[in-house]
């Protein structure tokens, strides 16, 4: 109750507007372990990959081996006259340090980006998503994409999820080039909707975002950490739109509500299954197996 009764009081005195603007990444939250988050993506700028940020600009989730699923304002900037180009960018995964970047089975370049035809920009960011295709998919033993939630799944509030990119370990620091997460919990449609009305340069919280914050109110995402998935009951739920630009602020954090996109991702990605090819290989094995012996039988 005290919490919620800051947040009013906040949003009604005007709290200091939301940055946009880039700065560093995930502040709080802890370091990831191995294979914990086997769909996170880093999508990295190639002219920058010797900088201390390794070239990392936005996160990502991989929705398949061959798809990312990130925020379309990374693959059309703030102030930008169209679209980045896609040989000059590629996308890092399956690993917790973006060192780890000598493993040709980690990389991958994209062929193409496709943002939601109803995307808005700023300040909007209604239909923040967009996919990036890529030229050859990952291999199974590299990566495990993330599942696409139904088209009914709605998270109840107070459920606890994990956001995850890579980032600083505060607001201090410069950058880290380890994979880092931070729990979350699902936010108060309404009153998430209220305190934003109060912001300037924010959008208005429509049915297609929902929000999540920390109980600590101690970790916060930075512009590196747009587009990172947000998983709820080990399913993806929403990939971060709008952040605290690293702040340890009582405003939530928006993210673009996946589940209300299922059809359009898998119109683009033709419908592209998750299954390892192993996997299906064994499984239409064992079906002619099944038929096999109904038929001797």
């Amino acid at each position: 109750m005290e919490k919620i009764v800051i947040l009013f009081a906040l949003a009604v005195c005007g709290a200091t507007a939301i940055s946009f603007e880039s700065t560093a990444r995930i502040s709080g939250g802890g370091n990831a372990l191995v294979n914990q988050f086997p769909y996170a993506v880093s999508l990295q700028q190639i002219n920058l990959l010797n900088e201390y940020t390794r070239g990392h600009a936005c996160g990502g989730v991989l929705i398949t081996y061959q798809h990312v699923l990130t925020a379309a304002s990374c693959i059309q900037p703030r102030g930008s006259q169209g679209q980045i180009i896609p040989n000059q960018y590629r996308v890092f995964a399956g690993s917790i340090s973006l060192t780890n970047d000598t493993n040709a089975d980690l990389i991958r370049t994209p062929a193409n980006f496709t943002v939601h035809p109803s995307y808005t920009g700023y300040p909007a960011l209604a239909n923040n998503l967009a996919i990036i295709t890529l030229v050859s998919a990952f291999p199974a033993h590299a990566v495990t994409p993330i599942s696409l939630p139904s088209a009914t799944f709605d998270p109840a509030d107070f459920t606890i999820c994990n956001v995850v990119g890579w980032g600083a370990q505060n607001n201090s620091a410069s950058a880290s080039v380890n994979l880092r997460y931070a729990s979350k919990y699902i936010y108060n449609q309404n009153l998430c909707t209220f305190q934003y009305s109060s912001l300037e340069g924010t959008p208005n919280i429509l049915p297609s975002m929902l929000c999540a914050t920390s109980y600590d109110i101690l970790s916060a995402g930075c512009m590196g950490d747009i587009g990172n998935p947000l998983v709820c009951q080990g399913g993806l739920t929403g990939i971060l739109s709008v952040h605290n630009s690293c702040a340890s602020l009582p405003f939530p954090e928006v993210y673009t509500r996946v589940s209300n996109y299922t059809t359009w991702i898998r119109s683009v990605t033709g419908g592209a299954s998750t299954f390892q090819p192993a996997v299906a290989t064994l499984i239409i094995f064992a079906l002619v197996q099944l038929i096999t012996a109904k038929v001797i039988s």
